[in-house]
């Protein structure tokens, strides 16, 4: 009788299955049965429990449903068999959110509420409460995320555009010092060089057709600047004008991500003095096993 305790055939230690209907052990392997009757007493909760521990869902299920035949309100064959269904060993896993993979609609999570006694119910609603809460939390976090990729989005549109600004900014000097910086064959600032040309030519220009040639040049000088510093004003509006849409994006997305990480902290919270309330207000408190067992 002690191996058939420990759900093992006698004749070739094959897992044993149960047939619920004839009260009896099957052996799949064999097919060697042996007597149920055994279980009729308080055993059977032992039995369940510990194939539940070693990970035997199945065994344990099946065990659950015959503790359930004899009485079909039995608050623990009930827990048992959401245990079994969402492969857990202990209530202790709902502490940590992510550990509920399990939906608010689940049906056997919904079978259990209608079967257990009323004074049974508002524990396994707090269940589902928790699942609630957990698929809550899971949208919340898709949506930051959501918000958060926009965020980058914008982000780069908005760099961008100041790298443009920047650029115009400096553009003329850029140029300039880049200038000022080229060297002829022998070494010579570039710059001197093309100086002294320039006036050799100026010089030879006024000698020749007068002073006007002056004039003109230093007109023609004096329009090239002008032209450059307002098309420079005109392109920095510009860009200016381009910098106000993804800024006021920016900040309504910071505002809805703020609000969105405010929102999950607050489902968190719930979440984890509810959990905690599930155990405190436990109808038979179970102790957490050690991690090697989980």
């Amino acid at each position: 009788m002690t191996i058939v305790k420990s759900n093992l055939c006698k004749q070739c230690g094959g897992l044993l299955d149960i047939d619920l209907d004839r009260q009896v052990y099957i052996c799949p392997y064999c097919g060697v049965t042996f007597d149920y009757e055994y279980f009729r007493e308080e055993n059977v909760k032992d039995i369940a429990t510990k194939a539940l521990i070693r990970n035997e869902f199945g065994a344990a299920k099946d065990a659950y449903e015959f503790m359930l035949k004899k009485n079909p309100h039995d608050f623990e064959a009930l827990r048992g068999l959401f245990f079994c269904h969402i492969k857990w060993k202990t209530i202790h896993p709902i502490l940590n959110h992510s550990n509920v993979h399990f939906r608010e609609d689940d049906e056997v999570l919904k079978r259990i509420i209608e079967r257990c006694l009323p004074e049974h119910r508002e524990y396994f609603e707090r269940i589902r409460e928790a699942a609630r809460l957990q698929e809550k939390y899971k949208v919340n976090r898709m949506e930051a995320k959501r918000l958060e990729d926009e965020r980058i989005t914008e982000a780069k549109v908005l760099s961008t555009i100041k790298a443009d600004y920047e650029r115009n900014e400096r553009s003329f000097s850029n140029a300039w010092g880049a200038f000022c910086e080229m060297r002829d064959n022998r070494g010579d600032p570039l710059i001197i060089t093309i100086g002294i040309a320039v006036l050799g030519m100026l010089g030879l220009c006024v000698y020749m057709l007068g002073w006007w040639v002056l004039a003109l040049v230093a007109g023609i000088i004096a329009l090239i600047i002008i032209i450059y510093n307002v098309n420079k004003v005109l392109v920095r509006k510009r860009i200016t004008r381009d910098m106000v849409g993804p800024k006021e994006r920016l900040n309504k997305i910071a505002e809805e991500c703020n609000a969105k990480r405010d929102e999950g902290n607050e489902i968190l919270q719930q979440y984890k003095d509810l959990t905690k309330d599930i155990l405190v207000n436990d109808p038979m408190p179970q102790k957490e096993l050690p991690d090697v067992l989980h």
